[in-house]
């Protein structure tokens, strides 16, 4: 196999890496491909990754690059992570997003699918690129919004493409959590269907059995937190138990809980309740420390990655190091893992991702993207169940799918009218002067960075 990792500079490719590595057959005699503008971060993850024990037990070349139409020829898959625009819009888009009393983040909101206009471009001339070099090959996207761009690759161009998240782990934490440990637990057969971020397990077992039998065990009227681990501070102890409360509410409540507990998914469901929890009162003036905090922070966390290359990283180094610095741990179970085991012929894998979903869920059109359980193989993907969302979340699931769908389409066209009909979809505050003049303002503050055509959508708020 030759996979290829845009944006192959990033840490976290390590710790997905060694695990890919670590499984035998995925990498033997293939290539992993870093490509990135900064050529030296890809270097360096390179050359980290020739030090991994994973790597010692191979015959698998690492290659970087700055090109990435020389990378392509002859890959397999191709992931992609990246964070498009400028850190100075989306921390305006905050801004504007607290003015106008909206949750902001990288996904389900707003100023995640301005988020979008800017990297869709990118992710269509990436797909379209593959088309010539390499058409049969998968595109993993990583890069948020994962549905939205989803939508634009699979309904738009010949190429097939996975939306994934780091949050496809969470329920590994949550599930035990429930059940009284705070340990992860990767030993779940889930059904999921719902949109990335706020999916809903409809079903599942735990080492055979049933996984709702097993809640109803241990969520009963007294249910309490179980006893963290050491490592977690006090403000991320106060995070999990609040998502685990409203997880323990909707079970009492509607018999489900949600699959990936991240906030802005779980926000359209307790909204009022979390934007005021989540009020961060930013400000102009924190937005320019920031601004001013973060190439440092990451510059200093490029120079201690660097620092290691000229080390001998023994083996104890492996074993303990991750505990001080979380990129070096092993993602044995991570997403990506899964997908390149299975395009690489070792046997079909469940996963959860974004993709249209033609015909799985029910009362959905088929090009409409949904996150939800399926099994990959070498030459077969379908869907791995037939799933119904429940009906007291049917409308918000539909309303947030088809959003992202219509912005994949936007994307894939530059249209402006389609852009005016994904965001009047939205449904938080539907069709209100406060949603008008976000859109107006989040138009305005991404004026330079997204295609100059989506400025007619203005006449329309």
């Amino acid at each position: 196999m030759k996979a290829v990792f845009v944006g192959g500079g990033a840490h976290r490719h390590l710790g997905i890496l060694r695990g890919a590595m670590a499984r035998q057959g995925i990498f033997d005699g293939g290539e992993i491909a870093l490509v990135d503008l900064n050529l030296p971060r890809a270097e360096a993850m390179g050359r980290m990754l020739r030090k991994t024990p994973e790597y010692a037990a191979l015959s698998c070349k690492v290659t970087w690059t700055a090109s990435l139409d020389r990378a392509l020829d002859g890959a397999d898959a191709v992931s992609v992570v990246l964070m498009a625009g400028s850190p100075r819009s989306f921390a305006l888009g905050h801004l504007a997003s607290q003015k106008h009393g909206f949750m902001s983040s990288d996904q389900l909101s707003p100023n995640g699918a301005f988020l979008a206009l800017k990297g869709g471009p990118i992710l269509m001339s990436i797909a379209r690129k593959m088309e010539r070099r390499c058409p049969e090959a998968w595109l993993i996207d990583f890069a948020n919004p994962v549905a939205v761009l989803s939508a634009a690759v699979n309904n738009h161009t010949k190429i097939r493409c996975l939306g994934v998240c780091a949050g496809y782990q969470n329920h590994a934490w949550d599930l035990p959590r429930l059940m009284g440990r705070d340990e992860l637990c990767h030993d779940f057969v889930l059904d999921v269907a719902g949109v990335n971020h706020l999916s809903f397990i409809l079903g599942g077992t735990y080492r055979g059995q049933d996984l709702y039998k097993l809640l109803a065990k241990h969520l009963t009227p007294d249910w309490r937190p179980p006893r963290y681990q050491p490592w977690w501070n006090a403000v991320t102890k106060q995070n999990i138990t609040y998502g685990l409360r409203r997880l323990v509410e909707l079970f009492h409540k509607f018999g489900v809980v949600i699959f990936s507990t991240e906030g802005d998914g779980m926000a359209h469901l307790f909204y009022e309740q979390m934007m005021a929890r989540n009020q961060t009162r930013l400000t102009r003036a924190g937005i320019e420390a920031g601004l001013r905090y973060g190439p440092k922070a990451r510059e200093e966390a490029d120079r201690r990655f660097r620092a290691l290359l000229d080390r001998d990283l023994d083996a104890a180094f492996w074993a303990e190091h991750w505990k001080s610095d979380f990129a070096f741990r092993r993602e044995d179970h991570d997403i990506i893992v899964k997908i390149l085991s299975a395009l690489a012929g070792l046997g079909e894998e469940r996963i959860v991702a974004s993709h249209p979903h033609r015909g799985a869920v029910d009362g959905f059109k088929d090009r409409t993207v949904l996150e939800y359980s399926q099994l990959l193989g070498a030459r077969r993907f379908r869907a791995a169940g037939r799933y119904a969302i429940p009906d007291a979340f049917h409308g918000t699931i539909s309303a947030l799918a088809t959003h992202q769908t219509l912005l994949g389409d936007a994307i894939a066209t530059e249209d402006p009218r389609t852009l005016y009909h994904a965001l009047y979809a939205y449904p938080v505050r539907h069709n209100s002067p406060a949603a008008h003049a976000l859109y107006r303002d989040l138009l305005e503050i991404n004026r330079d960075e997204i295609p100059k055509a989506f400025q007619g959508a203005a006449a329309y708020f």
